[in-house]
């Protein structure tokens, strides 16, 4: 029961701070899981996201369960995966319930924008430690490059055309609205591979054909989920958990969402161990991690575009001057050089920049 604790707690203190999705939990990984801890190897850690981004599930989500599989198993699994999702639920529920305005305060502005800064470096980071272990070739960089590249230039349009609720159920009662929602968000859950924005085009189509939420409400949730710990799918089945049926609500959608993907994985972790040894396995992995780092990397870049570039204005000007957030540049600059000399936890260097963003007004 402790063991099963300390995985609770370790994967709450991850989720309580994991701003932009799952590619940002892997520094905070590395850090407790791999160096502090040794529960896994770096390797490890690499065929877990690689498989998580190829299965149904929110990355993050789905590497939880298996480091918590790897420790306690199928109770390991469970202790992590809801550890993750705790504070982001608990967040969700606050900001639905209190905080409508939380997204436009100024010092939250600031703070978050800071916080993105740090982000962007501590992905760098990540990007750097791992590419000696996963970029061993020049099959293995091909490899690398072309998935790169295919991330980088591949673009989803999302068209947000305005529409009016759909028909939801009238009076249901409260133990079909639960039960509505449940399989609802189990098949959102179940279909979406990619992450938490692979979502979407299933929040979209329950939007259409229930009175839940709006798409207006889907928007909202993007820009809120871009300031708050966990992964918008997390988010928005919380949100839209609590706009149908309360607090209640709002954590049944959220465990709804994450249970395909625990089964998921359990059952992927239990013959990955049986079959890790085997040249097939190998293989596969061989070209999963190189593939894994170059979405990292691209995951990088879309955070950077929007920590220290103003794309907007240099739209309007086209100087190079206006394009470029040198506050923020300075910033993330000294995160980095401050994380290689005194090797700073990542919580301490997200709160550092998050008091830099609001002091400095970013």
């Amino acid at each position: 029961m402790r063991e099963l604790f300390e995985l609770f707690a370790v994967f709450a203190r991850i989720g309580a701070v994991n701003f932009g999705g799952g590619y940002a939990m892997l520094p905070l990984l590395q850090q407790d899981l791999e160096k502090n801890r040794h529960w896994v190897t770096t390797e490890e850690l690499m065929d877990y996201f690689a498989i998580g981004q190829c299965t149904p599930g929110i990355i993050a989500i789905n590497v939880s369960t298996f480091v918590g599989y790897k420790k306690k198993g199928i109770p390991g699994a469970i202790a992590g995966t809801l550890g993750f999702v705790f504070f982001p639920i608990i967040v969700i529920l606050a900001i639905a319930m209190f905080l409508r305005n939380f997204a436009d305060l100024e010092a939250v502005k600031h703070a978050f924008a800071g916080i993105r800064v740090c982000v962007c470096v501590l992905i760098v980071q990540a990007v750097m430690r791992l590419w000696k272990k996963s970029v061993v070739d020049l099959k293995s960089f091909l490899l690398y490059l072309a998935i790169f590249l295919l991330a980088l230039f591949s673009k989803q349009l999302l068209r947000d055309c305005p529409r009016e609720r759909g028909k939801g159920g009238g009076k249901m009662s409260q133990v079909l609205l639960l039960a509505a929602l449940a399989w609802e968000f189990f098949k959102t859950g179940l279909f979406s591979v990619g992450g938490g924005l692979a979502t979407l085009p299933f929040l979209y189509e329950i939007s259409d054909k229930t009175s839940w939420f709006s798409h207006a409400d889907i928007a909202d949730m993007i820009a809120i989920s871009e300031s708050t710990p966990g992964a918008l799918g997390i988010n928005m089945s919380t949100y839209a958990g609590y706009l149908a049926a309360g607090i209640h609500g709002g954590v049944w959608a959220t465990l709804s969402l994450v249970l395909p993907s625990v089964i998921i994985i359990v059952i992927i972790a239990h013959f990955l161990e049986k079959f890790r040894d085997s040249t097939l396995v190998k293989n596969a992995f061989y070209g999963l991690r190189p593939a894994s780092i170059a979405l990292i990397t691209v995951a990088g870049i879309n955070v950077a575009k929007t920590a220290i570039l103003n794309i907007p204005a240099f739209q309007a000007t086209h100087q190079i001057g206006d394009l470029l957030l040198w506050k923020q540049i300075v910033l993330g600059v000294g995160i980095f050089l401050a994380n290689r000399k005194l090797k700073l936890h990542p919580i301490f260097s997200i709160i550092a920049a998050a008091i830099i963003g609001i002091v400095c007004k970013f």
